[in-house]
């Protein structure tokens, strides 16, 4: 007895109707909490904000190491930015996340798959339980399955998905961050090292005459050979720092060629010109504490991170729920081949199936309350992060001002000891003084002058640091936390176009 067609159609309208009903109900229910971005509470100003003022110039902050003006130094960190090989690996680890993303958000919809089959056979005639004979069949058909995101896992899987890609692009801004900062670090003491190189050679040069003007005074009697003696070993001690100070230079020399995608002789005999030190020409920007905060990419990736940790709680609690799947089949069969495509050779079924699961252990329970014990510990990194983040600028503070008030007295101790060695070096030429004044004259000298090159150093480190700890040297900014999607379009612009490959490093100025 066949259906009416009546009675064909009704079911269609039921089938219609039930897939409507679950596609409602999978945009209604969302399993797990909604995120909210936590607030964390800092303070107004900075306690060692003296010496510095206050610029929200965020463009300044992006390409802070221009305000050295040293045109080499801007083309080494162009390099850095352009070819280190640590933020291709950051870029890679990005575009896998991006297709684990889309392979969460193939799971949301149907999959269909195609299929054909033929199938000659013949049957045996020595069998007596049956006629034997020949016969063809033909088969045509598409298979479709759905499971319906009735509580959201899906979806909170996307959500964590999306938090994790955008941690991901934040992880990539803080290496530039801190590629920038270790370059100019790097830069900054090879030129301290060679000015510390020359103080040493000119050390030696004076000590040569010492021990000259020692020798002398001890052939026409007014010295003793101990003079000539300690003179000569504090010629000889002061020719035993040069070889450290080259080797610091060379070791300075090669950081930099790999930090800037090459090998550690790349750039060598461009470094190894002689160049003033780095100094800031220009005022320090300082931006509030609750800017820092927003400026930092490694704070913006803490917080993605703690919103997809908080996602998956969602993911979690979807297990516990009930799964349905709705299967649909559609094809066609006949025996010959050109029958395929007749109405009489169609066929098709529709159904749905759902499951839930009565007893596992507590495994789903345990699930949650992992993920829940996750997201805790997330948010107490952040909240741990953001503290760290503004002890970074208050120590950075702290060095710089200190160095900048040590070098006023280091400058005065250099002008009085040079004055003292020129007079007691009159005074012995004389014969009018002992050698032990000059001696401790030269030492003096030496050390002043030593000391004035390293707090310039410690100065300039402290300016690095500074900007680090602000979150400066990014190629894009956000400025929410968190970075939206939108944000992110000089990374994708980097991963649609490529990384590029290394060529010669060229540390010659833009």
């Amino acid at each position: 007895m066949h259906a009416s067609p009546n009675h064909a159609r009704q079911r269609r309208c039921r089938v219609l109707m039930l897939f409507s009903l679950l596609a409602g109900l999978a945009g209604c229910t969302t399993a797990g909490p909604d995120y909210h971005r936590p607030v964390v509470q800092v303070p107004a100003n900075w306690v060692e904000a003296g010496a510095a003022m206050k610029n929200s110039d965020h463009d300044g902050l992006r390409s802070w190491w221009q305000s050295f003006q040293d045109p080499m130094l801007d083309s080494l960190v162009d390099q850095v930015l352009a070819r280190n090989q640590d933020l291709d690996i950051a870029l890679a680890r990005l575009r896998q996340a991006r297709a684990e993303r889309e392979q969460i958000a193939s799971s949301s919809g149907p999959t269909v798959s195609a299929g054909g089959s033929g199938e000659a056979r013949r049957s045996s005639k020595a069998l007596t339980s049956q006629s034997g004979g020949e016969s063809r069949a033909w088969h045509l058909g598409f298979d479709a399955s759905w499971e319906p995101d009735l509580f959201g896992g899906t979806r909170r899987a996307l959500e964590a998905a999306d938090a994790g890609i955008e941690a991901l692009a934040a992880d990539h801004r803080a290496l530039q961050v801190s590629l920038a900062a270790e370059l100019v670090s790097s830069y900054a003491g090879l030129r301290a090292t060679q000015q510390r190189l020359g103080i040493a050679r000119d050390n030696i040069r004076t000590l040569v005459d010492t021990e000259r003007l020692a020798g002398q005074a001890h052939r026409m009697g007014l010295g003793t050979l101990a003079d000539v003696m300690q003179a000569r070993a504090e010629r000889e001690t002061a020719e035993a720092q040069p070889p450290l100070m080259e080797a610091d230079i060379a070791r300075f020399s090669h950081a930099i060629g790999v930090l800037a995608g090459g090998f550690p002789e790349d750039g060598h005999a461009a470094l190894a010109k002689l160049s003033p030190m780095l100094t800031m020409r220009t005022p320090v920007p300082l931006s509030l504490p609750s800017e820092v905060i927003r400026q930092r990419p490694d704070l913006r990736a803490d917080e993605r991170r703690l919103a997809a940790a908080s996602a998956q709680i969602g993911v979690a609690e979807a297990e516990r729920f009930p799964r349905f799947r709705i299967p649909l089949g559609i094809g066609t069969t006949a025996s010959i081949i050109h029958s395929l495509f007749s109405g009489a050779s169609l066929a098709w079924s529709a159904g749905m199936q759902g499951s839930q699961s009565l007893y596992d252990g507590g495994r789903a329970r345990a699930g949650v309350t992992a993920a829940q014990a996750n997201a805790d510990a997330a948010r107490l990194v952040y909240e741990k992060d953001v503290r760290l983040a503004l002890r970074d600028v208050e120590d950075a503070l702290v060095t710089w001002t200190s160095e900048r008030q040590r070098q006023a007295s280091l400058s005065k101790a250099v002008a009085a000891s040079q004055q003292a060695l020129e007079h007691s070096t009159r005074l012995y030429g004389r014969g009018l003084s002992a050698y032990l004044p000059v001696l401790v004259a030269q030492r003096t000298v030496n050390q002043a002058r030593d000391e004035q090159v390293l707090s310039q150093l410690e100065e300039v480190r402290g300016i690095i640091a500074l900007y680090r700890s602000m979150g400066a040297g990014q190629s894009a900014r956000c400025d929410t936390v968190p970075c939206r999607p939108g944000d992110l379009s000089s990374v994708k612009t980097e991963l649609h176009h490529g990384s590029g490959t290394s060529s010669p490093l060229a540390f010659s100025p833009k």
